[in-house]
């Protein structure tokens, strides 16, 4: 099977895996969303989106999960990044469907809610950011530009800013 076959079969049953833990290996996911191998970049997109499809967090620690190894990895912040969105119709209403750095798609639902996380920034703490919640206890931060888009959609509600996606609230800030 080539990397192509591989990144096509969807997900794997990472549920169902029991590997044991084999130590760490030196990558780390940067804040913007970036992978990294030693420090340096890796640029091929391919290699990313497979190892993006084994990644899990459990206890606020970030594994590459297979059928025979657990391997520790390092991340920043959110592992993932929400760059783009747009609207979709469905029998809900209108869904907003985000799309992250990897180019794969996610609706805001009940499924794959927002939730807000402090801004441990320097200077900035105290502020809170939305987050999308994904599978295996990962997340998506939304990206800025994708964040001040979405504010001028948001509803105020008892000085709450909300948005509306398949006809549920979700809070923004």
């Amino acid at each position: 099977m080539n990397l192509s076959e591989l990144l096509e079969v969807g997900t794997p049953p990472l549920d169902t895996w029991d590997p044991d833990y084999c130590g760490e290996m030196p990558i780390e996911i940067k804040k913007n969303g970036s992978w990294h191998y030693m420090n340096s970049p890796i640029d091929r997109k391919s290699m990313v989106k497979l190892f993006s499809t084994v990644l899990i967090q459990e206890s606020n620690e970030y594994f590459l999960k297979t059928p025979v190894e657990k391997i520790k990895i390092q991340v920043e912040d959110a592992p993932f990044l929400i760059t783009d969105w747009n609207w979709q119709k469905s029998e809900q209403g209108d869904v907003l469907c985000c799309i992250d750095n990897l180019g794969r798609k996610y609706l805001l639902c009940k499924n794959h809610p927002l939730t807000l996380k402090e801004n441990n920034s320097e200077g900035k703490k105290g502020t809170l950011l939305p987050y999308l919640i994904l599978n295996h206890g990962l997340t998506a931060k939304v990206s800025r530009n994708v964040y001040y888009q979405w504010a001028q959609l948001a509803k105020k509600i008892n000085n709450k800013f909300y948005i509306k996606s398949a006809n549920e609230l979700f809070l923004l800030g």
